[in-house]
């Protein structure tokens, strides 16, 4: 199906700074875009001139990211998005963390936010001259042989290697199918080209900047680039579907908590909550949790190993020892019952305990990727989940109760460590990580911090496991 598309806006409005955003308009008019400058984010967002184009010198903090959100949120829903540059100096720790839940809050309120100057150049060029993509779906439509195909197939390699997908490549039009955005090769565009095919907008792309043809048609610089661009304001048009900010906590209903089993465990409790005890609540919420039981004797240690299944992991029952990361000793592939007398006087002495104190026998976890997921109140941005995930350099994060949206985002993230391992199983992820979300906001009168801190998300159908746990309940 073929319709008509909207008149472009051809016109990006640029909050006044140094850097980058003052040699935008430059490369803004080689495209036919005109710019305007404003003074501050408001009052770019309140001239109604196109997407705003915000490069921050700094990364901003979370009480700038919560003024900051209702301004982004109605640019979203003008149709003209604030596209920020967000590359700042590196940060670690603390810091990174912070950094990442100030910008997340921006993200779910609408903002997109591009780490490339290439990429939030196209974007703003996109923006400006096509309507907003409903979704993040892109497709490639490209003769064999064509400067695009060749770059669509070196791009597919390059993200292959990196166990990453890439966008479908077709030889034309007429088979694309699902998709929002669909690039194609300018020097291929002929009048009988569909300015549009179904609901997905047909978007030129040019190699380099120096193909660009003054007085034709808006085109994107950059298959990578592009891709990237179109990805990133597609997710923004989803969100203009989907909502804004947290999960309404309504939600929370679809999940069937048993809520009778989570305030037994809660009324057995002090202050503070180990993992049998972590697990034992997230269970009530329908989180997948590894197969585990407290044991006060090597004999019935040696029992539950037996029910769990050869090999089995022994941990110190405390909730004063630290989280697996911090330091929590474990004894691995225990297989008989000698090693678990062995281990049950091991994992005590290790955590300076008592000899002879209980212990947690557990079956012994998939194999896959691992993460750490804790939901924690950020000030002025709520509660808020922030990820850090085994491999991957920088913290993800994302108001508190996750949208499905912004759950899969933080999922996308887990990768295949090799080329050739298989993908992870990304909606087992998404579905674990919302229901605690859900389960901590829901109990936020009991809860004050919950820290998953180690979850395996195995190949994708066999799901992802919390295997550490630890939360903070309010006295």
């Amino acid at each position: 199906m073929v319709t008509k598309r909207k008149a472009a806006k051809r016109g990006v409005c640029i909050v006044h700074g140094a850097g980058p955003s003052a040699e935008l308009s430059k490369a803004l008019e080689t495209r036919g875009i005109s710019s305007t400058v404003a003074g501050t984010l408001s009052e770019a967002v309140a001239s109604g001139c196109g997407p705003v184009a915000f490069s921050p010198a700094r990364a901003p903090t979370a009480d700038e990211a919560s003024a900051y959100a209702a301004v982004c949120e109605q640019a979203a829903r003008a149709g003209d998005p604030v596209v920020m540059l967000a590359v700042f100096a590196a940060v670690d720790g603390s810091e990174a963390n912070d950094r990442a839940a100030a910008l997340a809050y921006l993200r779910s309120h609408g903002a997109i936010l591009c780490a490339d100057p290439d990429v939030w150049l196209e974007c703003l060029a996109l923006l400006s001259a096509y309507d907003v993509p409903t979704g993040s779906r892109v497709a490639v439509v490209a003769p064999p042989g064509s400067w695009l195909a060749l770059s669509a197939a070196a791009l597919a390699a390059e993200r292959a290697a990196n166990g990453t997908r890439s966008p479908p490549v077709h030889r034309d039009a007429v088979s694309v199918r699902a998709t929002d955005t669909v690039l194609v090769d300018r020097a291929e565009i002929s009048r009988s080209t569909p300015k549009q095919v179904g609901d997905a907008r047909v978007i030129p792309v040019v190699g380099r900047a120096e193909s660009l043809v003054t007085g034709s048609e808006v085109a994107l610089v950059g298959l990578r680039e592009a891709i990237e661009a179109a990805t990133l304001a597609g997710r923004c048009g989803a969100r203009l579907q989907t909502g804004f900010g947290p999960a309404p906590t309504s939600d929370a209903d679809a999940f069937d908590a048993d809520g009778d089993r989570f305030d037994r465990q809660v009324a057995q409790l002090g202050n503070l909550a180990g993992d049998h005890e972590t697990k034992v609540m997230l269970k009530s919420w329908g989180v997948s949790i590894t197969r585990q039981a407290v044991a006060t004797t090597p004999s019935a240690a040696t029992r539950i190993a037996k029910k769990a299944g050869w090999p089995v992991e022994i941990k110190p029952w405390s909730a004063e020892v630290p989280t697996e990361p911090d330091g929590c000793p474990v004894e691995s592939d225990v297989y008989s019952a000698p090693d678990v007398r062995r281990a049950f006087v091991t994992v005590a002495k290790d955590a300076n305990l008592e000899s002879g104190a209980p212990v947690i026998v557990r079956e012994t976890p998939p194999r896959g990727r691992e993460l750490r997921a804790r939901f924690e109140r950020r000030g002025a941005l709520g509660w808020t989940v922030v990820v850090e995930i085994t491999g991957v350099s920088r913290p993800i994060a994302a108001p508190a109760p996750l949208r499905e949206a912004d759950a899969r985002d933080i999922a996308r993230c887990v990768e295949a460590s090799r080329t050739g391992d298989p993908e992870p199983d990304h909606d087992a992820l998404v579905d674990l990580l919302r229901r605690a979300s859900h389960m901590v906001v829901a109990n936020q009168k009991v809860i004050a911090t919950m820290d998953l801190a180690r979850v395996v998300v195995a190949p994708k159908g066999q799901g992802a496991v919390v295997v550490d746990a630890r939360a903070t309940l309010n006295e």
